[in-house]
């Protein structure tokens, strides 16, 4: 599915990634965790062409997208949901999940799409008229996870989907984000959730300063001493 190999990325004379290396099979949810400035956000943005200046190979299903747009790795099905929601407030729901139908095959798709969102998020259908700006927060997240799958995603990529929610709101993210992996859309996750991530992951990678200081299986990786003293304070 996705394979990334030994990505660098500066920002100046800042090295923010280091020969990272990672990989997203179908049907897995992956993790990247760390603290502030690890890289976590930096990573997905050089994957989706955002961060320029880059050096390293990504491929999404054997095929090379590094040197790829923005635009063209969107065409290709590989789908960034940035961290901060940022909904277009005065709009519709739907009118905002409809602005993720923006890409050509999309498009043709748009209706039967956003049947599938409903379906996952039926919250989203019965406010489908009402405006973004006057949702809670986790219904805003919801709407821009929505907006992500609008664009029939081989890959959804999310970052830090669960900023600011309510405890309650963020077990409800985690239960859409296995949802949408049994649907059959591959998902990496950034977050500093630590332990939900672990617990929902297949697979995690743990980022210090712009490197993999740690991976393994979620639930693994759950029990590590070292992880627990630096991330949950145990």
């Amino acid at each position: 599915m996705l394979t990334v190999r030994d990505l660098n990325v500066r920002y100046g004379d800042v090295l923010a990634l280091e020969a990272l290396s990672f990989a997203v099979g179908p049907g897995q949810i992956i993790g990247l965790v760390g603290g502030n400035g690890a890289g976590k956000t930096t990573t997905l943005s050089a994957i989706s062409g955002l961060v320029k200046g880059r050096t390293g190979t990504i491929e999404l299903d054997g095929q090379d997208i590094t040197r790829l747009a923005a635009h063209q790795i969107v065409e290709h099905g590989l789908i960034h949901v940035p961290e901060g929601r940022r909904l277009f407030p005065f709009m519709t729901v739907q009118e905002n999940l409809e602005i993720g139908a923006y890409g050509k095959a999309a498009r043709a798709r748009k209706g039967r799409q956003l049947d599938v969102v409903f379906g996952l998020l039926p919250k989203l259908a019965e406010r489908r008229q009402q405006l973004a700006g006057t949702l809670s927060g986790g219904e805003q997240q919801m709407v821009a996870i929505g907006r992500g799958l609008m664009s029939c995603p081989r890959l959804l990529m999310l970052d830090e989907p669960t900023l600011g929610l309510a405890p309650m709101l963020v077990e409800d993210i985690f239960v859409l984000v296995k949802t949408i992996r049994d649907s059959g859309v591959p998902v990496l996750i950034v977050e500093q959730q630590v332990v939900h991530v672990l617990e929902c992951a297949d697979y995690a990678y743990v980022l210090e300063s712009g490197r993999c200081a740690m991976q393994g299986l979620g639930h693994t990786l759950l029990q590590d001493d070292g992880l627990r003293r630096a991330y949950l304070g145990l």
